[in-house]
């Protein structure tokens, strides 16, 4: 009699998932400070936009990785604790767009007064 076993499949797609979710966790404490002060100097969304991609991207990943691992037979406790990092990823990614267009609108109002004080320092 011949037993055939499968391999658990989707290890690779939960272990690259982690490592995105852990590394967009990780340096969101990095971007946010770039991303805040990129707006209020009259930048746009772009750094925050790219990382809340990188974020989605790691919560499919870790999601597809352990549906793999569950039609398989793997243990998927890395593929969720990707999926949850992943998860608060784009929380803190939401929350950081949120904060940039703040920012914009702040300094846009404070760039709007200064230039009408010019103004009436001419006049």
């Amino acid at each position: 009699m011949e037993e055939t076993t499968q391999k658990p499949q989707g290890k690779g797609l939960a272990i690259t998932g982690f490592i995105l979710a852990l590394v967009a966790i990780v340096f969101f404490w990095i971007i946010s400070p770039i991303c805040v002060v990129q707006a209020a100097l009259g930048g746009g969304y772009i750094l925050s936009v790219i990382w809340l991609v990188l974020s989605l991207i790691a919560t499919v990943l870790c999601f597809m990785g352990m549906k793999k691992l569950g039609a398989t037979g793997g243990k998927k406790g890395l593929a969720l604790t990707g999926l949850i990092l992943g998860i608060v990823a784009i929380i803190l990614c939401a929350w950081l767009i949120y904060g940039v267009s703040q920012a914009q609108a702040f300094a846009g109002d404070q760039l709007q007064d200064a230039f009408q004080q010019l103004d009436n320092l001419q006049q």
